[in-house]
């Protein structure tokens, strides 16, 4: 068993089932959650699950906040008027977002020694920009860069499969709505509006692949400098 690993965890469904099945392959598993200071709020319901994790497998969690607020700023929300009218979709805050959160998960593997980085990714998700195939393969080359693997253990697990796991494990599942459990993971107000069609109306929002690798690229360069800039090295 190896000694740790490193998590990118909301609470839900997928970065918990995520986290207990880490544990069969690391001693310690490093919780990071982020906040981006743009509608991102209900922190509290993550802290919540790090304590049923903790109830259940105590010492084996480490939970580490941190916001990515100045981050989001620089690479995202500087240039979001630009990048709308590039590529056409509001896209970018999810994505951008998501990419300052893996910026950020590199600073803190190469600050506390951590070769390995995970998150709760899922292919039944893969609606959401930040969780198509492409996008999980973006970052796994930038990652590579800075000499960390990444990794995805959920992907490929069915959503019932993943819930049915919860339900066994007696974890707090929330509010059933529609497909989804509300109140077990915090909330991003733009994220739910831009997603909103497809959860009423199961309407998906039609990322192009060839778009959104062009977007995840043109961001590679700052993503590189901000983590240069914290750490104090080069990338691979």
């Amino acid at each position: 068993m190896s000694s740790q690993a490193a998590l990118m965890f909301s609470g839900g469904v997928d970065s918990t089932v995520a986290a207990v099945k880490l544990l069969d392959d690391f001693e310690r598993i490093h919780l990071l959650t982020f906040a981006n200071g743009y509608g991102h709020y209900a922190f509290g319901r993550t802290r919540r699950r790090v304590r049923e994790l903790d109830e259940r497998y105590p010492g084996r969690f480490v939970h580490f906040e941190a916001s990515i607020k100045t981050m989001f700023e620089a690479v995202c929300l500087s240039s979001i008027k630009e990048d709308y009218a590039r590529y056409g979709s509001a896209f970018m805050w999810c994505m951008g977002c998501k990419l300052c959160m893996h910026a950020r998960s590199i600073i803190y593997c190469h600050q506390n020694g951590i070769e390995k980085m995970s998150d709760g990714s899922a292919s039944d998700s893969d609606e959401m920009v930040e969780q198509m195939l492409l996008s999980v393969s973006m970052v796994y080359w930038l990652y590579d860069s800075w000499g960390i693997e990444y990794f995805v253990p959920v992907y490929h697990i069915g959503r019932d499969e993943k819930r049915q796991f919860l339900r066994d494990g007696g974890y707090h599942l929330g509010i059933p709505v529609l497909d989804r459990y509300l109140g077990i993971q915090p909330s991003c107000i733009p994220g739910e509006l831009y997603y909103l069609p497809y959860i009423l109306f199961n309407k998906t929002p039609g990322h192009e692949e060839e778009t959104v690798a062009r977007y995840i690229a043109s961001k590679r360069e700052q993503l590189h400098g901000v983590i240069r800039a914290a750490i104090g090295k080069e990338a691979i």
